[in-house]
C-alpha cells in the first residue's frame, strides 16, 4: 500500500510545472504536516519521492504524507513570504515553532538531606531548600557549577542513582566527589564543603581562598606536598573565576546572534542580544520534535522571532547559513526600513560571539533535554529492561571494523550520565589481521578493555557490544576468563525483510540480547531508552569507521621498501624518484641501486633480496 501511495504521489509531482511556489504536505485526514517553498516546485516536490535530499525529516514525512497541495507565485520572494504566513496560520508539526522558554534554571540545595547536592531546577518549590538564581545565561551557570565541582567534592548524582550504587563512580575516581554513596565520609566535613559551595554561589570567594591558602601552608609545613598542590590548584580556579569578565566589544555595535545546537530530533536555540557593544539579554528556545534541517530551522526561527521583535539590529549573525540568504536579508531590511546584513562568520569578534551563543545553546540543551532527571529515566528503564544489578551511570559500547579481514580495528566509546565522555574513547589495533572473525575481534577488545579496567580500577556499569548472539558469547567469554561480574549486553541493528542491515525502523526493530541462548528483547521505536542505545551505538560505529579508514590510508602509502631496516623516508624518496617504480628497482643492477639510494652495498643487497622475494 505504501509503495503504491508513493508511486501515485511521485507521478503527480512529476506533472507539476517548474514554477516558484509553496507546497503543503498532508496526511490521510487532510491535516497539514509540513509547508515548504521552492524556486522550482516540480524539482523540489519530486525530490521527496525519489529518496529525499538527505534532510532528516524527509523519511519521517514519507510515512504519513498521503497528498499535497501547491500554491504558485510569480517570484521566489513571494513564495518566501507566503510560506511564512501559512506556517503562522496552520502551525504544521514538522515546521519549526518558536516558543520562548522563560523558565530559567536555578540551583537548589536541600539542607535537610543527609548528603545535600547542587541540583538544577526550573521552578522554585515552596519548601525549606536554598535556591540560587535564576540564571539567564546557561554557560554562566555551567561555569559556576564546574568551579564548585573542582573546589569541593560534593555528590552530583540523583537520589535514585545514589541509593543504587554498589561502587564509587567516575566522579570519585577523578576526585570530584567524596563518594558518600559507598564510602564512609565525615558528616561534619561534608557540611563544611556545602557551606563553601554556598559561599561561591553568593559571590564570596575571598574568605574561602583565605582558608584554602592557610590549609596549603599547613600542608606544606607538614610535608604533605600532594595535599598542598591540591589546595594550590583550587585557589587558582577560584582566583581565575573571580577575575573572569565577559568583554564583548568596545565599538558600541548592536547585533543579534542566533546559535542552534541539535541532537537527533531535539534542539536548543540561543539568541544573544548585543546592544551598544554589551550583551543585554539572552533568549532560549527548545524543540523536541524537530524534523527539518538545521538551515531551515534557523531560517524559520529568524522569521518568527522578528515577527514580534520590537527592534531589528543592522546585523544578524547565524550559526548556519539559511537556504535563502538574500531573500531573508531583503525581508528583514524591509521590516527595519534600513539595510540588514546576515552573516555567518569564521573569524574575529563576530565568530567569538557566535561561539558564546553556541555554548549557551548547548548548555541550555543539556539543561532541557540531557538533564540529570532525563537521563535518570533512561538509566532506570535500562536497569529494569535488562535486569541490571544497579542503575548504570557509565555506559560503554564496542564495535569492530575491517575490509574482508584486512586492517581490522576496534573502538570503544564511553558515556557518563548520558553524555559522551570523549577523553575516554579508545581505538584498538587488533591481531586478527587477514581473518574476518568478528567474534574473535570482539573477544580481544573486551578482554583488553576489562583487563585494563581491573588494573586501573576503572570499569563501566554497563558494556554494550554491537552485534548479536555470537558477539555477546565472545564478550562474555572474555569477562568470565577475567573473573568479573560486569553487565554485558549485545545490541543488534534493525533489519529489513531481506535480512540486510539498515538504520531504518521500517521492519524489524532494534534488538538487545542478554544471554546468547535467549530470545532478544525488542526495543520500542521512539522510546527514550531506544534513542539512547541507538545513539551510543551509532557513535561507536562512526568512530570505528573513521579509524578504519585512517588505517587503510596509512596502509595504502606503505610499500615493500618500508620493510627493509635501514631505509628511511629520505632514501625511499631518492629511490622512487630515481627509478619510478618497484619493478624498475627490481631490474636495476646492484651498484646502480646503491648509487641512486646513496647507501652501502650491503644495504642494497638486502633491498635487492627483498624485492626479488616479493
Amino acid at each position: 500500500m505504501q509503495k503504491e501511495r508513493l508511486k501515485k504521489l511521485k507521478l503527480e509531482a512529476s506533472r507539476l510545472p517548474e514554477l516558484p511556489g509553496v507546497y503543503l504536505m498532508k496526511n490521510a485526514e487532510g491535516k497539514i504536516l509540513y509547508i515548504g517553498k521552492a524556486k522550482n516546485l516540480r524539482a523540489r516536490v519530486l525530490n521527496y519521492f525519489q529518496g529525499g535530499d538527505g534532510r532528516h525529516h524527509v523519511s519521517f514525512l514519507m510515512h504519513h504524507v498521503c497528498s499535497f497541495d501547491r500554491i504558485y507565485t510569480d517570484t521566489e520572494k513571494q513564495a518566501f513570504l507566503l510560506e511564512r504566513d501559512l506556517i503562522t496560520k496552520h502551525k504544521p508539526r514538522y515546521n519549526i515553532r518558536l516558543k520562548d522558554d522563560k523558565s530559567y534554571l536555578s540551583i537548589r540545595i536541600d539542607m535537610e538531606a543527609q548528603w545535600p547536592r547542587l541540583e538544577l531546577v526550573r521552578r522554585r518549590a515552596n519548601d525549606s531548600a536554598l535556591y540560587f538564581g535564576p540564571y539567564a545565561f546557561s554557560y554562566e551557570l555551567r561555569t559556576l557549577l564546574e568551579v564548585i565541582k573542582r573546589v569541593v567534592p560534593l555528590r552530583t548524582c540523583s537520589d535514585v542513582v545514589f541509593h543504587n550504587r554498589q561502587r564509587p563512580c567516575l566522579e570519585y575516581q577523578i576526585k570530584r566527589c567524596a563518594g558518600p554513596c559507598c564510602l564512609e565520609v565525615d558528616y561534619h566535613q561534608y557540611r563544611g564543603w556545602i557551606k563553601q559551595a554556598i559561599s561561591i554561589l553568593e559571590g564570596k570567594a575571598e574568605p574561602l581562598i583565605s582558608v584554602l591558602e592557610s590549609n596549603m601552608e599547613q600542608a606544606s609545613e607538614d610535608l604533605r606536598f600532594e595535599d598542598a598542590a591540591s589546595y594550590r590548584d583550587k585557589i587558582e580556579v577560584l582566583k581565575n573565576f573571580s577575575r573572569h569578565r565577559y568583554a564583548v566589544s568596545s565599538g558600541g555595535e548592536s547585533r543579534d546572534v542566533f546559535a542552534l545546537y541539535r541532537e537527533e530530533r531535539y534542539a536548543a536555540l540561543s539568541i544573544l542580544q548585543v546592544r551598544d557593544g554589551r550583551i543585554s539579554d539572552n533568549k532560549n528556545y527548545t524543540f523536541n520534535e524537530l524534523e527539518i534541517s538545521d538551515e531551515e530551522a534557523i531560517e524559520g526561527a529568524v522569521m518568527q522571532y522578528y515577527e514580534r521583535a520590537a527592534v531589528i539590529p543592522n546585523e544578524v549573525i547565524l550559526s548556519f547559513e539559511p537556504t535563502d540568504l538574500s531573500i531573508l536579508e531583503d525581508y528583514l531590511s524591509e521590516k527595519r526600513g534600513e539595510k540588514v546584513n546576515i552573516l555567518h562568520p569564521h573569524r574575529g569578534i563576530r565568530f567569538r560571539l557566535l561561539g558564546m551563543a553556541g555554548l549557551n545553546a548547548k548548555q541550555h540543551f543539556i539543561g532541557s533535554f540531557r538533564s540529570e532527571e532525563r537521563y535518570e529515566q533512561v538509566a532506570v528503564r535500562l536497569a529494569k529492561l535488562f535486569k541490571l544489578a544497579q542503575v548504570p551511570r557509565r555506559v560503554e559500547c564496542i564495535d569492530i571494523s575491517h575490509l574482508q579481514g584486512s586492517d581490522t580495528v576496534g573502538a570503544l566509546v564511553s558515556f557518563f550520565d548520558g553524555n559522551p565522555d570523549k577523553p575516554r574513547y579508545r581505538h584498538y589495533k587488533l591481531t586478527q589481521e587477514g581473518k574476518p572473525d568478528d567474534f574473535a575481534s570482539i573477544y580481544e577488545v573486551v578482554f583488553r578493555r576489562l583487563k585494563r579496567g581491573i588494573e586501573q580500577e576503572d570499569l563501566p556499569d554497563l558494556l554494550i557490544v554491537d552485534g548479536g548472539k555470537g558477539q555477546l558469547a565472545s564478550a562474555l567469554k572474555a569477562r568470565e576468563e577475567l573473573g568479573l561480574a560486569l553487565e554485558i549486553v549485545a545490541l543488534a541493528k534493525a533489519r529489513d525483510t531481506t535480512g540486510a542491515k539498515t538504520r531504518s525502523f521500517k521492519n524489524t526493530p532494534e534488538r538487545v540480547f542478554l544471554i546468547p541462548q535467549g530470545e532478544p528483547i525488542e526495543l520500542q521505536e521512539g522510546e527514550i531508552e531506544t534513542l539512547f542505545l541507538t545513539r551510543i551505538r551509532d557513535e561507536v560505529h562512526d568512530y570505528v569507521i573513521k579509524f578504519h579508514r585512517k588505517r587503510r590510508q596509512q596502509s595504502a602509502k606503505k610499500s615493500i621498501i618500508d620493510e627493509v631496516s635501514g631505509i628511511g623516508p629520505e632514501r625511499k624518496k631518492r629511490l622512487m624518484r630515481g627509478f619510478g617504480s618497484i619493478k624498475k628497482m627490481r631490474e636495476a643492477e646492484l651498484n646502480e641501486l646503491a648509487k641512486v639510494g646513496r647507501m652501502p652495498l650491503a644495504l642494497a643487497e638486502k633491498l635487492k633480496a627483498k624485492l626479488h622475494k616479493a
